[in-house]
């Protein structure tokens, strides 16, 4: 699918982002800039919609300060960026959407470049090679009950392989330090296309996070945390492989989930791998809501992010420690993202945008109101 260029879309300090919502333009909400904001390069990259309920891929320039974007038919929800050619990047439909887009920097033009095959559906998350030559997606065959990672020649986008994943329901994937293995999030969860994102099996539902070679196939790790109804889903890594994991709460009680990141350690040394849990005091856990729509980790900062739409706001915990920091409160906060400088980025449902404050866990961007806003998806992806 190709869509037309849209125009260009500017906020300034204490500027509203604004735009038009006519077919071949990006209808922008408001984003604005504190007095403390810092000066920012590279670009965060999302999948959105406007007012009318359009669906686009694109995101924003922190250096010009553009919001761009192009029309694709589905809603999308993360993305991919080719780790040589950033220009190109690859959108994957939220679940249970089949399609994937392409979309080219250059000329603003996105293409649908890959359906999944009959009795299949993405996540809407993938991941490259390091090289770039394939691509790699999270699917849930429906049909056999079973996830797999299917591997696709990233220029014909034809399937040449796929890896079992040990579970059902695979969110999202990532490679761990050496491109050898992947860490696959199983979110445990049964659902089919005919009843459309229904959950279909809470009472047996069976998450877990894995280690699979990606050479072979063969899970190196598997692991399972205290209660089966902490689904697995959304996953933040460090350069040494430390990764942050998001969380969401099937339990009927939000208010009694047993938590909402866990924290995964690789072997080190003499040390075993470890996945646990990352506690917070009991008045708190009401603030969360029991689900994590995306979570984000910074070694700059020591700090662990984890956006708690539901409950309003970005619960904080350090890497190092694992010490509960406390709650950044702000409405409909979705997507986080770690920026070149080890900064944290935070999007809105609505539009807005923010950067959180390390030192006094406090949003450094306004909030206000807009005549036409976006609505941003579940994630943003930094980029150059």
């Amino acid at each position: 699918m190709n869509a037309s260029n849209p125009k260009a879309l500017k906020w300034s300090r204490r500027q509203v982002l604004v735009a038009s919502a006519s077919l071949s333009a990006v209808a922008a909400g408001s984003l604005l800039f504190s007095s403390e904001s810092k000066a920012r390069t590279g670009t965060l990259l999302s999948a959105y919609e406007d007012a009318r309920g359009d669906q686009y891929v694109g995101g924003v320039s922190l250096k010009d300060q553009e919001v761009f974007g192009t029309r694709v038919p589905m809603r999308a929800h993360g993305c991919a960026v080719h780790p040589t050619d950033p220009n190109r990047v690859l959108f994957f439909a939220r679940r249970p959407g089949t399609q994937a887009f392409e979309l080219d920097r250059v000329t603003m033009q996105a293409r649908t470049v890959f359906t999944t095959e009959p009795g299949r559906h993405l996540a809407g998350h993938g991941t490259y090679s390091a090289d770039g030559s394939l691509i790699l997606t999270p699917e849930h065959d429906f049909e056999r009950a079973r996830g797999v990672v299917v591997v696709r020649d990233a220029r014909t986008f034809s399937v040449v392989g796929e890896i079992d994943t040990s579970g059902i329901d695979p969110h999202e994937v990532a490679w761990l330090p050496g491109h050898r293995s992947l860490l696959v999030a199983n979110g445990g969860i049964m659902t089919h296309p005919r009843s459309f994102r229904r959950k279909l099996n809470i009472p047996t539902m069976d998450p877990s996070l894995c280690v699979i070679d990606a050479a072979t196939g063969q899970r190196k790790e598997q692991w399972r945390l205290p209660d089966h109804l902490l689904s697995i889903r959304h996953v933040s890594m460090t350069s040494t492989g430390i990764t942050a994991v998001g969380l969401q709460y099937e339990g009927e009680d939000k208010n009694k989930a047993p938590g909402i990141v866990a924290l995964y350690r690789p072997a080190h040394a003499n040390q075993p791998a470890q996945f646990r849990l990352l506690s917070a005091p009991a008045a708190e856990i009401p603030m969360f809501q029991g689900y994590v729509a995306s979570v984000a980790i910074s070694e700059t900062h020591d700090l662990i992010a984890a956006a708690c739409p539901y409950g309003n706001g970005v619960a904080c915990w350090s890497i190092g420690d694992e010490r509960y920091l406390g709650f950044i409160a702000a409405s409909e906060t979705y997507g986080l993202s770690r920026v070149a400088d080890g900064s944290i980025l935070a999007s809105q449902r609505d539009g807005t945008a923010y950067g959180l404050d390390e030192t006094r866990l406090r949003s450094q961007f306004l909030k206000i109101a807009s005549s036409q806003p976006i609505r941003w998806d579940d994630h943003w992806v930094a980029t150059a």
